[in-house]
């Protein structure tokens, strides 16, 4: 009879193609076989069944996303089975999103389990490439982030310059949010940053384009029309066209280069920045070069 066992245990199974198969929390052993084997994942159910109870009274069985290989054998069953070790996804938090977006995201995945009980304040998510697998629950997921984006700020903290307008980590994060906006090119972030924080010395608004955005919005959905002038005089604290000095919060959840280039910004005088439709911006420190850098480019806009 035990070589009888010992055969079954080491025949190679009837899967013809490598298959995944999710097997769900507090899912019996006698309902684990009856799937198994609804995938082709193993011959004899009821003979899994017996042999997996004695088997689990010392390497108990546990529920994830499992990959099974072409004729895989009860016995490499068991074993995967037993170490619980998951297929592990991929989750991947762009700069520059809203906490609104990653929390949705988080909540599509049907792999995660249980609920976000914790809110996250705009911004204080770190955007990066986060690993799960089945069953890991969505607070711990975000609880990563929230860290990784506290240590980040503790770093940047460390290299603020004692002449820099910002102070705390709060206004860091906001400047660092609004570059993250502003620009995606790495090379550019630190030129960015320093344009706003010139502006800042010189009690200048801001005049940052995603803050009026944010100021529409509330960090709810995305803005899918171009803002106007009436835009511009919204009586928002978001809105840095009537505002001075920062907006009350972050906009966005910026990433690492955006924290560096606002705690390192580049040395320019420049107090103005425009696209120049060619994937970057044209810095100017007069007004007068400025509003020549928006007339070419509206001149290439309307060429094209």
């Amino acid at each position: 009879m035990i070589n009888f066992y010992a055969v079954y245990l080491l025949t190679p199974g009837p899967l013809l193609n490598p298959k995944v198969v999710i097997i769900p929390k507090k899912l019996s052993i006698h309902k684990i076989s009856t799937q198994l084997k609804s995938f082709d994942v193993i011959r004899y159910p009821k003979l899994f069944w017996l042999i997996s109870t004695l088997y689990s009274l010392k390497y108990p069985l546990k529920s994830g996303e499992y990959k099974f290989t072409t004729k895989i054998s009860p016995l490499q069953v068991l074993n995967i089975l037993s170490t619980g070790k998951s297929i592990v996804h991929k989750l991947i938090v762009p700069e520059g999103v809203m906490v609104s977006e990653v929390l949705a995201k988080v909540n599509a995945e049907e792999r995660l389990f249980g609920e976000m009980i914790t809110k996250v304040p705009e911004g204080y998510l770190m955007p990066s490439t986060y690993f799960f697998s089945y069953g890991d629950q969505k607070e711990q997921i975000i609880d990563q982030m929230r860290k990784l984006m506290s240590a980040q700020l503790d770093i940047a903290m460390s290299k603020l310059s004692a002449d820099s307008p910002l102070k705390t980590r709060m206004e860091v994060l906001i400047l660092a949010s609004i570059v993250e906006k502003e620009t995606a090119n790495d090379e550019e972030r630190p030129l960015v940053a320093a344009v706003f924080l010139n502006r800042l010395k010189k009690g200048m608004k801001l005049q940052a384009d995603p803050t009026t955005i944010y100021g529409i919005t509330e960090g709810k959905f995305k803005l899918s029309r171009l803002l106007t002038r009436k835009d511009l005089s919204l009586q928002s604290p978001y809105n840095t066209y009537y505002i001075f000095n920062l907006p009350p919060g972050p906009i966005a959840c910026p990433g690492i280069k955006s924290l560096q280039a606002v705690v390192n910004p580049a040395k320019t005088s420049a107090l103005y920045f425009v696209v120049n439709g060619m994937g970057g911006h044209n810095f100017s420190s007069t007004l007068e070069d400025h509003n020549q850098h928006v007339e070419n480019y509206r001149k290439l806009r309307d060429s094209k």
